[in-house]
């Protein structure tokens, strides 16, 4: 093997992993609900593991308020009909 082998998938511990996203969150959402979220640590733990704010028409799924079919169910609605000409 190569001396990237440390990087295949599975190679690292899951903690590990676990902490290196829930880091690269953290740096990456100071910035987030359109204000700095620097000086408040609470909120900004909170855009880490919840980052939409709210579950009101506009953020939350659009399946729950509009009724909308999933991708997975739109392929299939369209196999069946390509299907059946």
């Amino acid at each position: 093997m190569s001396d990237r082998s440390g990087i295949l998938k599975g190679a690292y511990p899951p903690r590990a992993i676990r902490r290196h996203h829930r880091h690269r969150l953290w740096c990456n959402r100071r910035f987030h609900w359109n204000r700095d979220l620097s000086g408040d640590q609470r909120t900004r733990a909170q855009a880490i593991d919840t980052p939409t704010p709210c579950s009101c028409w506009m953020c939350g799924n659009p399946r729950k308020y509009f009724g909308e079919k999933t991708m997975q169910e739109r392929k299939k609605d369209q196999e069946k009909e390509g299907g059946m000409k």
